[in-house]
């Protein structure tokens, strides 16, 4: 979305000093990039220039010789498309009679932000929230085509400059507003100079609503403001750029008028707001992330242990615990938040659960209590498997509530649809003299359980199974993601781990890439891995960090 936004704004605009400072921010969204430092992030001078309220705020760096734009030069430098790509970037800033480095680069200071001034409309958000893949930036997708403000820090003394410059590439002066001289393009776009800043908008409107929020000052601007400026304290200061999101607003947005959305509990959410940085390190892109003012999750800490259960070799991992606890949590919420009816009927089921499967809830509990594993393995020809690993205090306990499952899951399907036909289960033999059952629901996957000790495991095959049953070597050991999950706190909510080689090198065997050309594979090379991770209490976090190696 910023990618787009800022090319958009710079055909419309045609101005180079904007779009060069500005294109920072999409670079810096893009991920295609350190260290953390106590004192904490602040947005500087350039946020008191967006109006309180604005639910969306992106911050990059724009000194090109600094240490940040130094290492992601070096970190897109390892990717064979990067000399082309910055050649057509250069291209494109560069006008008839402007030279960047002669003409734009003096006048910028260190920082440029974008920031949203509205809330998109709520479909827009619910179609973003709700739709298949939406990921985590959908809020920032919806908010693509909204009323915005851009502010770029200048170099000290250069406003004359500036103005000079505006005036040599066609712009008109309008006048004065809240002590700044104002600017007018062709096609609409209004900028304005103020004191060590360039400000622009789309709308004369907006424009003049953060020169007046500037003048205002205090809690009148966002930088003002006591969420924005604890959520960014939170942050590394030395860091490529900052996003602030006001989650809550969004999701009151996609609530609005939408009762399914309401029952979802989303009402708990109205003060949460995120921010997140990137950071462009020696050996690839870390994001840190924080989430201020959500109520508390249930989800308990726990120190990761089934790496060492995991074998070395596994695609992907993902860490998490207490599973029991996480779901009576959501169902909780969308009771607290639902109707009558709708909670008769969920009690209902939940009251019916049990005897429909032939197992308690305590012993569901019991059986998805502790720590958990997803394990994705076998990178080679005969394609990837996966396996659930759950921890339990009593293995004789798990055994007999996965044996009640055995024949109480098919009872159940038969129940809604009597058509359906269950294969038979079949004894198959694990590792360790481990005896499990198998569902053949297809030549080359089915479902497989065991229980080894104190670890129940649940696959699509018996290999899935016996590779987390005994790993010739163990995840927590291989050096890769050792270095991929390096400073991780020794206690998280949940962690997650993508061996992208591997990945990519699957995917290619099963002919993913058969229309993809050797130099759009040869782009995805340098990506070695992806980790991330986060906490909890009453300020979780997140962690995501990108390996890129040469």
């Amino acid at each position: 979305m910023a990618v787009q936004m800022i090319e958009r704004l710079r055909r419309r605009t045609g101005v180079a000093l904007v779009s060069t400072a500005l294109a920072g921010v999409a670079i810096g969204l893009a991920g295609c990039g350190g260290g953390d430092s106590e004192g904490g992030a602040a947005a500087g001078e350039i946020a008191s220039y967006v109006p309180a309220g604005s639910p969306m705020y992106l911050e990059a760096s724009t000194d090109f010789d600094g240490p940040q734009w130094t290492q992601v030069d070096a970190l897109a430098k390892l990717f064979p498309a990067y000399p082309e790509m910055k050649r057509s970037l250069q291209e494109d800033l560069r006008g008839d009679d402007v030279d960047f480095e002669r003409d734009v680069a003096p006048l910028l200071g260190d920082r440029a932000a974008v920031a949203s001034l509205g809330v998109p409309e709520a479909p827009r958000v619910d179609r973003a929230l709700t739709a298949p893949g939406a990921a985590a930036g959908a809020a920032a997708d919806a908010a693509g085509d909204q009323q915005f403000v851009g502010v770029v820090e200048l170099t000290d003394g250069k406003e004359d400059a500036v103005r000079a410059f505006l005036q040599d590439q066609g712009m008109t002066r309008g006048g004065e507003h809240a002590g700044a001289e104002w600017y007018r393009d062709d096609d609409g776009t209004v900028t304005a100079v103020a004191d060590g800043v360039l400000v622009l908008s789309d709308a004369e409107e907006h424009l003049f609503a953060a020169l007046d929020a500037h003048e205002a000052g205090g809690d009148r601007t966002l930088g003002g403001t006591d969420r924005f400026t604890d959520a960014l304290g939170k942050l590394p200061e030395d860091s490529f750029g900052h996003a602030y999101i006001d989650l809550g607003a969004f999701l009151q947005s996609a609530a609005a008028g939408n009762p399914q959305a309401q029952q979802l509990g989303l009402a708990d959410y109205d003060d949460a707001v995120l921010a997140a940085s990137l950071v462009a390190e020696a050996e690839g892109a870390r994001v840190k992330g924080v989430l201020m003012g959500a109520p508390e999750q249930a989800a308990e800490a726990f120190s990761p242990g089934l790496t060492s259960k995991v074998p070395a070799d596994a695609i992907a991992y993902l860490g998490f615990s207490d599973l029991s606890s996480n779901v009576a949590d959501v169902v909780r919420r969308a009771m607290a938040s639902g109707s009558a009816e709708a909670n008769q009927q969920l009690e209902a089921l939940t009251g019916q659960l049990p005897q429909l499967l032939g197992v308690s809830l305590e012993d569901l509990s019991a059986l998805t209590s502790g720590e958990h594993a997803l394990v994705v393995t076998g990178a080679g020809r005969r394609g990837a498997d996966v396996a659930l690993a759950l921890q339990v205090e009593d293995g004789a306990a798990a055994t007999r509530t996965l044996d009640a499952l055995r024949t109480g899951v098919p009872q159940l399907l038969r129940s809604f649809s009597p058509q359906t036909r269950v294969p038979q289960w079949q004894r198959v033999d694990l590792a360790a003299g481990v005896q499990g059952w198998r569902l053949p629901l297809s030549p080359q996957a089915g479902v497989v359980y065991g229980v080894d000790g104190d670890l129940a495991i649940v696959g699509t095959t018996p290999r899935a199974v016996t590779a987390v049953q005994r790993p010739t070597a163990p995840l927590a050991d291989a050096a890769d993601f050792r270095a991929a999950t390096d400073g991780m706190p020794g206690e998280v909510t949940s962690l997650a781990w993508l061996d992208v080689e591997q990945a990519v090198a699957a995917a290619e065997r099963a002919g993913a890439f058969r229309d993809a050309s050797r130099k759009d594979l040869a782009n995805l090379r340098p990506l070695k891995s992806v980790s991330a991770w986060t906490t909890g209490g009453e300020t979780p976090t997140f962690e995501v960090f990108v390996r890129i190696t040469g």
